[in-house]
């Protein structure tokens, strides 16, 4: 089974990847079963948390993502209690495709125990000059995340 992302939540989610470059986005997709209805953009505290503390967070928005896990929690409580679904983390990658990358399973499965299993991680190709190239979904097959399905309809060109 594969996520669908329907057409018209794509444009908000590349304004957002586009508006993140070049540093990486965040965001959430809620929904029912396997369809994507509602997409909440949420900020990368990555370079707020290196400027606090390098050694603890070496990474930047260049090549990490890092969600207030508060927000996220009370974002996912408001959906349930409406009646829908989280179905999906998304982030983006800075010029290099849309792949999991081994830093996302280091934080999506640490210790190769997936934190959420259930969801879909999907990974948005922000390339420069405002250019996406694609969004990739990826999900816990029990032993690691697999690719599930690709999205070549959110390519979009510079305008």
């Amino acid at each position: 089974m594969s996520l669908t992302i329907p057409p018209e939540l794509v444009p908000a989610m590349q304004d957002h990847a586009l508006a993140c470059y070049p540093g990486e986005c965040c965001g959430l997709l809620f929904g029912s079963e396997a369809t994507a209805r509602r997409w909440i953009a949420v900020e990368n505290m990555a370079d707020r948390l290196h400027a606090l503390d390098p050694v603890e967070y070496p990474r930047t928005s260049r090549d990490a993502f890092m969600m207030n896990e508060a927000r996220v929690a009370r974002l996912v409580r408001e959906a349930e209690a409406a009646g829908e679904q989280w179905l999906a983390i998304v982030h983006s990658h800075i010029d290099c495709g849309a792949y999991f990358s081994a830093e996302d399973h280091r934080v999506a499965a640490p210790d190769g125990i997936p934190v959420y299993p259930r969801l879909w991680q999907v990974v948005i190709d922000c390339q420069p000059a405002g250019r996406i190239v694609e969004a990739k979904a990826f999900r816990w097959d029990g032993r690691t995340y697999a690719h599930v399905a690709t999205y070549p309809h959110f390519a979009r060109e510079p305008r």
